[in-house]
């Protein structure tokens, strides 16, 4: 028998809670476009829009397809994972969590994932500590597929040789750290001691959650993972690359995937919601230090942007209304009103 869930988690995401979110989503998509408007006047603004221009519908129908190839790729890695937990759960189900995630990409605290845990254990009944794993191998396997295709790009410039050397060491640590529960443990217990033996419970599922998610880094789940990150992301860099031909600055699929690659890392490391400003500014500097100009810069960034997280924010707010409806269905701790707001269309 799986465990119910519990009457005071089920709260997590209660009508207030939506509503706090649903605003920081808003005042996302408000400072985007802000920002977006203020940066095309300094460019300006009849250049920006004429690169705008060139961008055809093909190239947009191409690029929002590859998305789509990158969120499919990335709900079937969370499957494979989730089956290697015992979780059983349809695949169907699976995607609907995994989209309706994307939804607060651009909330503080990485709410996303936090909401794909929490329709798990609300739908299906899993406890958090087994399916907090399921975190840590999904942010995993994404930061080191995004690394090596940094990497690759990393690799067509020579005279940046120490870099790719940098970089592989980087992706062979994280693999080792959470592939071998003998480093990490200690690491928590570390921790543990450092805050003065205080959260004894909270120390002891660490070290269970560290040990499950060691049973995600076996070689044969690790290369299937690694493949669907690496056809998900390079997707996107395929897209990017596209994009970058459309507008008249042809980088090539290596350049393209490390400029792509390097500023989604940047906006990972900052911590923003969605690497909102890092993940733009960086990939604005990269493209001008590549020589491409800038207005072609700030067009290209705010359509890749616009065909990765935004497309994705979008999908999210599509699939939540279900996904919620699904978790009321099971549980009387999601308030009737949150969820008749949101199967009634109340998303930015």
């Amino acid at each position: 028998m799986r465990p119910g869930p519990s009457m005071g988690r089920g709260r997590a995401f209660a009508s207030d809670r939506l509503r706090r979110l649903e605003f920081f989503v808003v005042a996302s998509i408000a400072l985007f476009v802000a920002a977006a408007a203020v940066a095309a006047m300094a460019a300006g603004g009849r250049e920006v829009l004429h690169d705008l221009g060139r961008v055809g519908g093909t190239v947009l129908v191409a690029m929002l397809g590859l998305s789509l190839v990158n969120y499919g790729a990335r709900a079937w890695r969370w499957q494979a994972f989730g089956r290697r937990l015992g979780l059983d759960v349809p695949f169907r189900r699976t995607l609907l969590y995994y989209v309706a995630g994307f939804a607060m990409t651009t909330t503080p605290g990485k709410v996303g994932e936090a909401l794909r845990l929490w329709l798990l254990e609300r739908c299906h009944g899993y406890r958090y500590d087994r399916l907090a794993p399921l975190f840590v191998a999904d942010r995993m396997s994404d930061m080191i597929a995004i690394l090596l295709l940094a990497v690759l790009g990393i690799a067509a410039f020579p005279q940046q040789g120490w870099l790719v050397l940098l970089a592989l060491a980087l992706v062979a640590a994280l693999t080792m750290l959470f592939a071998r529960p003998g480093l990490t443990v200690p690491v928590v217990g570390l921790c543990y001691r450092l805050s003065g033996r205080r959260a004894r419970r909270i120390h002891a599922r660490a070290r269970s959650a560290a040990r499950r998610t060691s049973r995600l880094f076996t070689p044969r789940l690790l290369l299937v993972a690694l493949a669907l990150s690496l056809a998900g992301w390079a997707a996107e860099c395929l897209a990017f690359t596209l994009l970058l031909d459309a507008l008249g600055a042809p980088l090539g699929f290596a350049a393209a995937s490390f400029v792509f690659a390097f500023s989604a890392s940047v906006g990972a490391v900052s911590l923003l919601p969605g690497g909102l400003g890092g993940v733009e500014a960086t990939m604005i500097a990269l493209l001008l230090a590549l020589g491409v100009d800038f207005q072609t810069a700030l067009a290209a960034t705010l359509v890749i942007r616009l065909t990765t997280l935004w497309f994705g924010v979008g999908l999210g707010f599509l699939a939540l209304p279900s996904a919620l409806r699904l978790a009321r269905g099971r549980s009387p701790g999601l308030s009737g009103r949150a969820g008749e707001g949101m199967e009634a269309g109340t998303s930015p």
